[in-house]
């Protein structure tokens, strides 16, 4: 018999649209101090768990900084948790981690099982705080450390960052974390030559860091899934923006995602953001990319960023273009050093082989 896939939704719940930092490269232009009605976020759970096309509801409370609710976050969870569902769940939150003090701390710490949170955290103090409006002695990493040790931080990197991309990820590392999205910052343009450069020179330390490091999991800045390179190519979607995955924001206002709330993009733009039919990878695959760019396969893409800066659901910000192919080229280097120590013949590494040698000709040029 066929294996169904275990159907996976996403309901994710803007709780306030405010935050205690201002982060330099925040695209949430749009925050006030509105906070969502928990009835309506306990009415529309329960609507969830009965929906028969839903195996499993991922819970998920963003903001703004969501813990300036912790009450509300308190309440709706204990009122899940007192009632029986048929179907699994689970609770999770990104959280810029200052306010996970004092009672915050111990509800969590008591939950832990049930209850994820993944921190924001953009490298060491100096970078973090740069970032971050000098955040960083306000947050407790050991506690997320012992709490949630498996879950990789959230990290962006901007134009004041990128030049400690490096010391930051070892940093990270050094504190017993894996290192996540490692995501070059939204609304900057990265098509100067300068930041190839840079993203060359810290690359080229980070590989040889992992190559002499092997048990520490690389950051998928330099471990990108080149492989899937030399898949049959076909147009898709990333993520299920608009079909497996809902937004609520505080007004009630539901959208394809968080990105796509009301704090991002005003209400001109919500017409053609909820028309649009999210089921179709044909109008939501950047044509160019698809049919000139070797890379497209393993480039991940998000629809919302796309929106952002070109005002099109499917049209890719092309200034990371030459970053990106830094970056491929140092993971094909990170993956035939692991294949040279670690020759096992599968179909995913005799991909990777042929992806490597397509990288090392097409970008590897110096």
């Amino acid at each position: 018999m066929e294996r169904v896939e275990n159907r996976i939704h996403s309901l994710s719940f803007i709780l306030t649209n405010k935050c205690n930092l201002k982060c330099s490269y925040c695209y949430e232009i749009n925050k006030g101090y509105a906070t969502i009605n928990v009835d309506f976020v306990k009415q529309t759970i329960g609507e969830h768990f009965t929906r028969n096309d839903v195996d499993e509801i991922r819970i998920v409370f963003f903001g703004g900084e969501p813990f300036l609710e912790f009450n509300l976050i308190k309440e709706i969870c204990e009122w899940v948790w007192s009632k029986e569902w048929e179907k699994k769940y689970h609770f999770f939150t990104v959280t810029n981690g200052t306010l996970i003090h004092g009672k915050i701390k111990d509800w969590l710490k008591i939950n832990k099982d049930r209850f994820s949170v993944k921190l924001s955290l953009d490298g060491n103090r100096d970078s973090h705080n740069l970032n971050r409006s000098n955040s960083f002695d306000l947050i407790d990493i050991s506690f997320f450390k012992e709490n949630w040790g498996d879950r990789p931080v959230s990290m962006t990197i901007s134009e004041e960052t990128i030049h400690h991309l490096y010391n930051n990820i070892v940093y990270i590392h050094s504190l017993g974390l894996k290192v996540g999205g490692s995501n070059f910052a939204d609304g900057i343009d990265w098509g100067n030559d300068k930041y190839k450069q840079i993203l060359i020179e810290q690359l080229e330390k980070l590989c040889v860091f992992y190559i002499n490091n092997p048990d520490v999991i690389p950051a998928p800045i330099i471990n990108m899934h080149i492989y899937k390179c030399e898949e049959e190519k076909k147009k898709r979607k990333w993520c299920g923006c608009g079909e497996y995955m809902s937004a609520f924001d505080t007004d009630g206002g539901k959208h394809p995602c968080s990105f796509f709330s009301p704090m991002t993009f005003n209400k001109d733009h919500s017409l053609k953001i909820n028309q649009t039919d999210w089921s179709n990878a044909d109008i939501l695959v950047d044509n160019d990319c698809f049919d000139n760019c070797y890379l497209e396969p393993a480039c991940r893409n998000c629809y919302a960023a796309n929106y952002l800066k070109n005002g099109e659901f499917n049209i890719r910000d092309k200034s990371k273009c030459e970053l990106m192919k830094v970056r491929a080229v140092f993971s094909a280097a990170l993956a035939a050093h692991k294949l040279v120590n670690n020759p096992i013949d599968n179909y995913k590494n005799s991909l990777t082989i042929k992806a490597i040698q397509k990288i090392n000709n097409l970008f590897n040029k110096n």
